[in-house]
């Protein structure tokens, strides 16, 4: 596996494939997702590469329920760990309530039908449901409620790193998107969901699934945002 890569100082990148996990090091270190199941190895090796004991991660704030960004989450968590969800999903990650289905028919219907329980991670405990607007403490973290990818997404802005770790709000793989209707509880949401993050202060986003927006991130959302409500 390659070294995390330092995306702004004391935040990091891990690439799991197909999905990307993030830690921030600060007194604490704090993950932002987790990856599929299997992943855990990997994310305690990144935190260790960049110098910090895997056995100390003190907080795990998960974007959303899907299994690709909690699969590593009953492994990655120790004594003392703080989990951070919105109401909404966190009762999805305790097992309180069963997810929704995806927004697909057809062969790509029965095909997650057949894998999607193969996939599910453990259930787990959340220690605290988060809001839009509230700071997690000891993260440097805010939480912004993104709804419409899942209806209790939670995007993460690091004021002082001016970063916005954005989960799947939205996807940056040849350009800036929109999260893929397949996937998205509410596309109305959605929509709404990127008008809100063009309304922030940033200068780098992070994302679940794509690269990395260095610089020009509030003026690219402000983009996608225009070109949504045309």
């Amino acid at each position: 596996m390659s070294a995390p890569e330092e995306i702004v100082p004391g935040v990091y990148g891990v690439q799991l494939g197909f999905v990307n996990a993030f830690f921030v090091s600060d007194d604490a270190v704090t993950l932002v997702d987790t990856g599929l199941k299997g992943s855990a190895q990997k994310i305690a090796q990144a935190v260790k590469d960049a110098g910090r004991d895997p056995n100390a991660i003190g907080n795990i704030a998960l974007t959303h329920h899907h299994a690709d960004h909690r699969g590593g989450l009953s492994q990655l968590r120790v004594a003392g760990t703080t989990v951070f969800a919105h109401p909404l999903d966190a009762q999805i990650v305790r097992g309180d309530r069963k997810p929704p289905p995806p927004n697909a028919g057809g062969v790509r219907k029965l095909l997650f039908t057949v894998v999607g329980p193969f996939m599910q991670p453990p259930n787990s405990t959340v220690e605290v449901e988060v809001n839009d607007g509230d700071e997690l403490p000891a993260t440097g973290l805010q939480a912004v409620h993104t709804p419409g990818h899942t209806m209790g997404h939670i995007s993460y802005l690091h004021p002082q790193k001016r970063i916005l770790f954005v989960g799947d709000a939205a996807r940056n793989l040849k350009d800036l998107q929109n999260t893929p209707k397949v996937f998205a509880e509410s596309m109305d949401e959605a929509r709404k969901t990127i008008a809100k993050i063009a309304s922030l202060d940033f200068d780098t986003a992070v994302f679940g699934h794509g690269t990395v927006l260095r610089g020009t991130a509030t003026a690219a959302f402000r983009k996608l945002a225009d070109s949504l409500a045309g």
